[in-house]
């Protein structure tokens, strides 16, 4: 993959063009104002100094070429209404604005791929990648398009064994549904009642206990924590999350980082009590995984509601351990 005689800079995809992706109103006003992501990066600037290089995805854009990406995974109709016509459900009318930072979005993970695949990173992160709930032929959950699932392909595609790994609170049923007969595995650490309810990742008829919904047919892992289960479950599914890793052996990690499950308020009524200790935890476990097996790691950050302090924290702080840990 890439020459390790020189620890490669943390690669990161973010421009100005990502606070244009505004659901509602700036400076924290809806829950996944994406100040959250300027916040992270500025905070990953200061502490990596001269270990990051960051690249803005609105630069060089050829609409062309990203309509020809979008179209592995999305339908016609629905890359059409979003570029061309700038509609699209999860905003009312037409704002090209929006249409244009969600296309920003999901070049910048295109851009972070090719950059592992070619040699420049072996940890790249893109704040607002890992839109997990994007469907083939519609958004879905604050999610235009399906980074990751395109990312996984790409990885394939180029000969390596990817694996997607997501530990948003809420269910990455997108992912999960764009690959279940890919035979990449997909594993989802998530609330079991929550949005989106998927019944092949979720059992409704079992929301009083932590349990799993796997489709081992399908390489498909899902580990559902209670309602407002803290670190301890949060650990109980990472440390199974970890076996299934480790079985595969897989050189590429894709990891959907969301950052929603940590405690206190959140814009939209989650309950869950997750700790910085807890996503230390889980970070600490991919670079493990990830330098035993000698794997490059794309980071998303996925969800996150709390996106004037803990979010960026949360996302800063794994992203800085992941690729800390990672030797050449």
């Amino acid at each position: 993959m890439q020459d390790r005689t020189k620890k490669q800079p943390l690669w990161v995809e973010y421009g100005e063009i990502y606070l244009d992706w505004l659901l509602g109103g700036r400076s924290g006003a809806h829950p996944s104002d994406p100040i959250r992501a300027k916040i992270a990066v500025e905070k990953l600037v200061e502490r990596l100094k001269g270990s990051i290089v960051v690249h803005d995805p609105a630069l060089n854009a050829d609409f062309e070429a990203d309509k020809a990406e979008l179209a592995k995974i999305h339908g016609e109709a629905h890359i059409h209404g979003a570029i061309d016509d700038y509609v699209d459900s999860l905003w009312s009318g037409s704002r090209e604005s929006m249409a244009k930072a969600g296309l920003a979005m999901f070049r910048g993970t295109v851009r972070a791929v090719r950059a592992l695949l070619g040699g420049k990173a072996r940890v790249a992160f893109n704040p607002q990648g890992a839109k997990h709930h994007a469907m083939r032929d519609n958004s879905s959950g604050f999610c235009l398009f399906n980074d990751m699932a395109w990312a996984a392909l790409e990885f394939e595609a180029a000969g390596l064994k990817p694996l997607y790994l997501d530990w948003d609170i809420h269910a990455g049923d997108g992912v999960y549904e764009l690959l279940r007969n890919t035979g990449i595995p997909t594993l989802s650490i998530h609330n079991g009642s929550l949005f989106p309810g998927n019944p092949n990742m979720q059992d409704r008829g079992r929301l009083s206990e932590r349990h799993t919904v796997h489709q081992l047919d399908e390489h498909a892992y899902n580990w559902n924590v209670l309602d407002d289960d803290g670190d301890e479950g949060f650990k109980w599914a990472i440390d199974e999350a970890a076996k299934v890793i480790e079985g595969y052996a897989p050189n590429v990690i894709l990891l959907a980082a969301g950052a929603d499950g940590h405690e206190g308020q959140n814009g939209l009524g989650i309950r869950n009590q997750y700790t910085y200790a807890g996503f230390e935890y889980a970070a600490d476990m991919v670079a493990e995984l990830a330098e035993k097996h000698n794997a490059i790691v794309l980071i998303g950050g996925s969800g996150g509601y709390q996106p004037l302090d803990h979010t960026p924290e949360i996302w800063a702080r794994v992203v800085e351990r992941i690729y800390s840990r990672l030797s050449d």
